[in-house]
Formats: C-alpha cells, sequence, structure tokens
C-alpha cells in the first residue's frame, strides 16, 4: 500500500466509511512511500489514524505550510493537513471515473442517507456492496427510460439468478414473482425495497420464495408436495 487513494480502497472494501480516516504528517516518513506504516507489507487497515508523507506528491502545497521552520499554529496545520488529504484522495480516486459512475456514487449516498425513507435505508443494508451497485445502476436506467416494468425484470433476475417473473394475461398490473429462495424476514425486506422502488404505483405483484407454483403442462412445476396453488 503505497498511495493514500487505497488506504481509502481498503477501508470501503471493510465496510468502513473513509470519512472517519484522519491523515497524519509521519514523523520519520519514507520518501519513496505516501502512506507510512511501519510494516511495509500492510495490507490492512485496523485503525482510523492514517499516518503520510504530504511531501511525496504534494510538496508544492505543503511545504510553506508544514516547513519545520515555522513554529506554532500546530492544531490548523494538522486540520489542514488532514482537510487536504481528504479532498486530494477523493480526487484520486474520481480520476478516470465516468459521468455515470459520478452520478451512481451521489445516488448510493442518497440512499444512504435516508433520501427514500428509513425503511429503504434499513433495507440497503442487507444488500451487499455488489448488489448496491446493480440496484443503483437499475436506478439511472429507471429515470433515463421510464420502463418501470423492465428494468424491474432485469434488476430482480440479476440479484436473484433462480427466479421468474411472470405477467398475468387475464388482469392488468399484475406480477407473480417467483424468488427461488427461502423465505426469511431480511429477505422479505429486500424485495419489498425493489418492488416498491421499482414498480410504479398501481402495480400489483405476488411473491412466492422457495416454492413455485404449479403450471399445468410444465412438468418441472408439477412436484407433489412442492407447489402452490394460486
Amino acid at each position: 500500500m503505497n498511495y493514500i487513494w487505497e488506504a481509502v480502497l481498503q477501508v470501503k472494501k471493510n465496510g468502513i466509511c473513509d470519512w472517519g480516516l484522519e491523515y497524519q504528517q509521519a514523523e520519520a516518513p519514507s520518501p519513496y512511500m505516501e502512506v507510512s506504516f511501519c510494516d511495509l507489507n500492510t495490507a490492512s487497515i485496523e485503525q482510523n489514524i492514517i499516518k503520510v508523507n504530504p511531501f511525496y506528491r504534494f510538496s508544492a502545497v505543503f511545504e510553506k505550510v508544514l516547513d519545520i521552520n515555522n513554529k506554532g499554529y500546530c492544531k490548523t496545520k494538522e486540520i489542514f493537513l488532514d482537510t487536504v488529504m481528504h479532498y486530494m484522495s477523493h480526487m484520486d480516486l474520481r480520476m478516470g471515473m465516468s459521468k455515470r459512475e459520478y452520478y451512481c456514487q451521489m445516488v448510493e449516498r442518497e440512499l444512504e442517507e435516508g433520501q427514500l425513507g428509513e425503511r429503504a435505508k434499513a433495507a440497503l443494508g442487507l444488500f451487499s456492496r455488489h448488489e448496491r451497485k446493480v440496484i443503483v445502476s437499475a436506478l439511472l436506467d429507471l429515470v433515463r427510460s421510464g420502463n418501470h416494468t423492465a428494468v424491474f425484470k432485469r434488476l430482480f433476475r440479476e440479484l436473484y439468478t433462480d427466479s421468474v417473473i411472470y405477467e398475468d394475461m387475464e388482469i392488468a398490473n399484475m406480477l407473480f414473482v417467483y424468488a427461488g429462495k427461502g423465505e426469511t424476514e431480511d429477505e422479505k425486506e429486500r424485495i419489498h425495497f425493489l418492488t416498491d422502488t421499482f414498480l410504479p404505483f398501481g402495480m400489483r405483484t405476488e411473491i412466492f420464495y422457495a416454492e413455485h407454483f404449479g403450471i399445468l403442462d410444465v412438468e418441472e412445476t408439477m412436484v407433489l408436495d412442492r407447489i402452490l396453488l394460486i
């Protein structure tokens, strides 16, 4: 681990908010590394204090402010270093990002802050990081296309690979959703979040979890003791 952006990626991988990190100037930093750990092979971060060599890449920013000949204002210097390092680490991570990736980060942050309500915020925590990225990307597709049902079907099948979604040919705005997962409280909250977020008002759903409903002439769905009647 050499650069500050690597430290940010590591804490995010561990599910920790990077704004909780505190950057401090190392007393005896290596001239060849930006982050300064006692163990050069450190691959994980277990504390929120990151010792850095601020002159490794940003000498032009820090050389006058952190000049050892400038005495006083110690706390101000610490705050300045921490603030600038946070800003530069985020600039690093945004380099090479597309506009879509940037929007995805903004939407995910709004969801985590509860912009869609506390229940949706709690449900979002039941999804893995990869699943959250899939959900956020689908939200952008929904805003762009406005095709609620198509986006929902594509998203649901990506999150639940064994799922099957049927449209009722006799009843308008009715979906039968087979999840292919056991019925638990967490699973019910996950699916409620997906249907509530992506499907329009007036669309009704019937959710089936581990057991599929029977379909005439489809032998796989007509196994005794393993089918539901609707």
